[in-house]
């Protein structure tokens, strides 16, 4: 059976690490036959620091769905945003002045306020290069930060206009995240694989990925979403070290 993990909020709490618990957790089912994937917000660059053990010759999707490592190592980009929608959001960033976030296959371009949380996840271990905006080829993937209350809504309704776009909100936290339309992470996992798998997830961009699972697993100390995104997980866990231990050995066992 298949394991697919979100990371950041589902098997990581703090941005920068994954425990050793739970680490060793997933060697030890993948030892035991379980094939563990990830699919993350993250892009490739940010996603192999945080998973030690697992960074190769494992199906790594990353950039919720935009960009892929494959078993045998190759990174490719599922669908990046054409020219025109790129122009069109790089203008929206002009006129509200938002600060973002721009992931291209390998390097990005950003711009963020000191003490913004994404920080200690933007390429933690200094693999890439944040250029400028003009440099960005192929942009898979955009966060807009730090989004003024006031202004959110209005952001939010004009990329929600663009059809060429698959907008996540993320009201709570002020920042929107930005793919080209119909790429998510289980879209992307349907083109490497058809087989049934145990999901584990914790956000909006997890959604289709625990739609489609065999089981599916909510991580999250706070429930109230569930009701908003429509979605009814086999398994909801505290979002703690012991608890997706406990919840790993549960359905990989039955």
């Amino acid at each position: 059976m298949r394991f697919i993990f979100d990371v950041d909020g589902t098997i990581s709490f703090n941005g920068t690490k994954i425990s050793d618990a739970i680490i060793l957790k997933l060697k030890e089912i993948e030892q035991n036959g379980a094939e563990v994937s990830f699919a993350s917000a993250r892009p490739i660059r940010d996603l192999i620091p945080i998973i030690p053990g697992f960074e190769a010759e494992h199906l790594l999707i990353g950039g919720n769905g935009a960009i892929v490592q494959s078993p045998n190592n190759d990174i490719r980009v599922t669908q990046p945003m054409d020219e025109t929608t790129f122009s069109t959001i790089k203008n929206l960033i002009d006129e509200y002045s938002l600060d973002y976030v721009i992931d291209d296959i390998w390097n990005y371009s950003a711009k963020i306020k000191a003490g913004n949380k994404i920080l200690k996840q933007l390429d933690p271990s200094g693999l890439a290069e944040n250029t400028n905006m003009k440099n960005i080829k192929s942009p898979i993937k955009i966060i807009l930060v730090n989004i003024v209350a006031e202004k959110y809504d209005e952001v939010l309704s004009s990329l929600k206009g663009i059809t060429t776009l698959n907008v996540i909100e993320h009201s709570g936290e002020s920042s929107i995240d930005i793919t080209t339309a119909g790429v998510n992470k289980f879209t992307t996992l349907r083109q490497y694989t058809d087989e049934k798998y145990i999901a584990f997830g914790n956000d909006s961009n997890d959604l289709e990925l625990l739609k489609n699972a065999k089981k599916s697993i909510w991580v999250d100390g706070e429930n109230d979403r569930l009701s908003y995104l429509d979605l009814k997980p086999d398994f909801i866990v505290p979002a703690t070290d012991n608890d997706l231990v406990e919840i790993i050995d549960l359905v990989n066992e039955n």
